[in-house]
């Protein structure tokens, strides 16, 4: 529901509206809980909260980026489509298009005269699942 609201923009790694959410739930959360419980049990529900939102977090990205998907949601949309004009939908140079405006806005890469060049950031994340790559491709 509050996609409808922010759209999709970003504060990467999460969507403005996916913070929002998580804002909301837990005040709203907060606020009843601490009329029932004492602050042992708010803690941590407050904690199973955070690590929930988290798991839905990752697995509603996977779904969004996930071609599959996206193929029964534009079916759920046309109801009916040719496989040529489908085609025409998402060319390589749009999927391409697509994928380098997300790293712009979440500021991995810079692009300057039609040259990609990754910032070199000190964000701990990106350096994580370089190196767990890295160590399963010499697996």
């Amino acid at each position: 529901m509050s996609y409808l609201y922010c759209d999709q923009k970003m504060f990467y790694p999460f969507r403005i509206a996916e913070i929002y959410a998580f804002i909301i739930n837990n005040i709203f959360a907060l606020i009843v809980m601490m009329f029932f419980f004492e602050l042992k049990v708010i803690l941590l529900i407050f904690l199973l909260n955070c690590l929930l939102f988290w798991i839905i977090y990752h697995i509603s990205n996977m779904i969004q980026t996930s071609p599959r998907t996206k193929i029964l949601l534009d079916l759920y949309n046309y109801k009916t489509i040719k496989t040529v004009d489908y085609l025409n939908l998402y060319t390589v140079e749009d999927l391409l298009d697509h994928r380098l405006k997300r790293f712009n806005t979440s500021k991995q890469i810079e692009i300057n005269n039609n040259i990609i060049k990754h910032k070199k950031t000190k964000g701990i994340l990106l350096n994580l699942v370089y190196y767990i790559f890295k160590l399963l491709k010499s697996l």
